[in-house]
């Protein structure tokens, strides 16, 4: 996702319109431990990938998505999520 997916205009125009950016890496690193704890109080989940749309505000996850996604279906969750809604 990180490589094929995310970067592609479909997607990376609606993130970089959208949404503020941030990544948990669960599966590798000194923090990966803890960065489980968080996802899982996050998203009530230890899937990877998962992706969560999280309102800055009130820090409510609005909308998640688990495993492996198609460019415009990617892009598409991300346009039907969007904070505020």
């Amino acid at each position: 996702m990180e490589g094929k997916v995310l970067p592609t205009p479909a997607v990376a125009g609606v993130l970089s319109a959208n949404y503020v950016e941030a990544r948990l890496h669960c599966d590798l690193g000194e923090h990966a431990e803890a960065n489980k704890i968080i996802q899982k109080r996050l998203t009530g989940s230890i899937a990877l990938p998962i992706y969560a749309i999280v309102d800055p505000n009130t820090e409510q996850v609005i909308a998640l998505k688990e495993g492996f996604s198609l460019k415009d279906d990617f892009a598409e969750f991300l346009r039907s999520a969007k904070p505020g809604q």
